[in-house]
């Protein structure tokens, strides 16, 4: 069914480049307030890796539509002394892609409303090194590494629903809401703490179509 919509609406494909802008609120504060923090300052719910406005871009087929965003986030502290030197390394790439369906054809200057399903991924990247370091105190700084990855790695998806209105400039402007989960894990080497949130998440969307 899928195939055959995006095929029918092939004569009005094109590509779209955007923006979302999600305004902070209590439950940002809260959440910081409450030590929710991950520690590594690059995981989703730390706030460098999603911040409040990010791009979005794809491509849309009729009344179907295909998207995705990229973000990225990366701490790296070296400490040198005069006997050694050591550094940590903290990395998160979040990819995520959304399919949106448009409930009427796609026309200028008219109320555009849409349903969208979407997943996101946060891929961890951490390490720790010192120099003249012992078997035993690799094998810590290895163990620390997993944790601070086991804390950053996460897997999450979205359901919500849209509206748009694009004029014949190809420009729009919009608003969305949607219900994202994420689920994490707070995982060391003498327990595994497995974790899911489940958040509305309402932005405001300007895009540019062509």
């Amino acid at each position: 069914m899928l195939l055959s919509l995006i095929l029918g609406g092939a004569a009005h494909a094109g590509g779209m480049m955007g923006a979302e802008y999600v305004p902070s609120g209590l439950g940002d504060m809260a959440w910081v307030e409450s030590d929710q923090l991950s520690g590594s300052m690059v995981a989703e719910r730390d706030g460098m890796l999603v911040p409040p406005l990010t791009a979005i871009g794809g491509y849309a087929w009729d009344r179907v539509g295909l998207f995705g965003g990229l973000s990225m986030a990366r701490v790296s502290t070296t400490v040198i002394t005069t006997a050694s030197e050591a550094r940590s390394t903290r990395m998160a790439i979040r990819p995520s892609a959304e399919v949106r369906y448009w409930f009427t054809d796609v026309g200028p200057e008219q109320p555009l409303f849409f349903a969208n399903v979407g997943a996101h991924w946060i891929i961890p990247a951490t390490t720790e090194t010192a120099e003249q370091a012992s078997e035993a105190d690799q094998t810590a700084l290895d163990e620390a590494a997993k944790e601070a990855a086991g804390r950053i790695g996460a897997i999450g998806g979205a359901v919500g629903v849209g509206a748009e209105v694009r004029w014949s400039n190809g420009l729009g402007l919009g608003i969305r809401t949607d219900m994202v989960i994420t689920r994490f894990d707070t995982s060391n080497a003498q327990t595994q703490t497995v974790s899911s949130l489940i958040r509305p998440r309402t932005a405001f969307t300007v895009s540019y179509w062509f």
